[in-house]
């Protein structure tokens, strides 16, 4: 086992950042029709959509717990891929303790609902397409591979002289 890098955890972090954004934009773009619904509604109190959308009280109150749900499965996979990894690569799971502990902290904060990392996207965002849905959905394609790619490229990559052991010998 090799000991904690900083490098390697610092970037497996902004890869499950954008991993866990990218499947929640994906999400959002299923329900895209109810979420602009919601805007309507409570922005200008337009109720054109509501009833058939939202038939009753409960459809309300189960609708974003069932989409926030997707942050936690975001999560759960990307901590097991990171660990998966780190194990094939015999890297410390100190790393992996410390990355799922930082992604908590992150979740009891709400950083994933506020959207605040999409925030920083959105006007490139805006620009390709006016549609809500659209927009998640190429956002969501983008972030998930850019996220994957980058947990993967943490570990496989030389800049962070992992093969140090290789070359000496």
């Amino acid at each position: 086992m090799k000991k904690l890098n900083i490098g390697i955890l610092l970037v497996q972090f902004l890869g499950m950042i954008f991993l866990i954004n990218g499947i929640f934009q994906l999400r959002l773009f299923t329900v895209a029709e109810k979420v602009i619904c919601m805007k309507n509604q409570f922005q200008f109190q337009k109720s054109e959509n509501w009833n058939r959308l939202f038939p009753t009280n409960e459809d309300v109150s189960n609708f974003w717990p069932s989409v926030f749900i997707w942050i936690f499965f975001a999560l759960l996979m990307g901590i097991f891929y990171v660990a998966f990894l780190n194990w094939k690569r015999k890297l410390s799971s100190i790393n992996t303790i410390l990355l799922a502990i930082a992604l908590y902290v992150l979740l009891r904060l709400k950083f994933f609902r506020k959207e605040i990392f999409s925030l920083l996207f959105r006007p490139i965002r805006v620009m390709l397409s006016d549609d809500f849905a659209i927009q998640c959905l190429i956002e969501g394609i983008v972030f998930t591979i850019i996220g994957l790619f980058l947990i993967y490229f943490s570990v496989n990559s030389k800049l962070f002289n992992l093969d140090k052991e290789v070359a000496e010998n």
